[in-house]
């Protein structure tokens, strides 16, 4: 499988390598210099801030109100972030941890309800 790297120009040298070396989180894998997803990855050293906030992920055609999830979301300064989704929440903060160790540069930000303003304890997927 051929891997697109999101950011023109910041190609890795061996990615076959670093995916050996990668450690899976759900569908993702991530490496210190990589996170890899759906045939493109995005060099650690790019990325500038990541966040962790819950959400709920809703299946099309489905007439449930969804399971909870967890997004992280890795902003590197293009118009569109990556976001990927994780079920688990202490997979999620590993993956977060593993990426802001590799690059000590990336500034983590907290996730704050609209609403309340304040760090949520859990997310609640909203009753129809």
């Amino acid at each position: 499988m051929g891997w697109t790297c999101v950011v023109a120009g910041c190609e890795l040298a061996d990615i076959k390598q670093d995916r050996k070396n990668a450690k899976g989180f759900e569908r993702y894998d991530i490496s210190e210099k990589a996170v890899y997803f759906e045939g493109r990855y995005l060099p650690v050293a790019q990325i500038k801030s990541v966040r962790v906030q819950p959400s709920v992920y809703r299946p099309r055609h489905s007439c449930g109100v969804g399971f909870p999830i967890f997004k992280i979301r890795l902003d590197y300064g293009a118009e569109r972030p990556v976001v990927l989704a994780i079920e688990s929440e202490k997979k999620a903060n590993a993956a977060v941890d593993m990426i802001c160790r590799a690059n000590p540069d990336i500034v983590l930000e907290n996730y704050l309800d609209p609403h309340t303003g304040l760090k949520p304890e859990k997310i609640s997927p909203p009753l129809y």
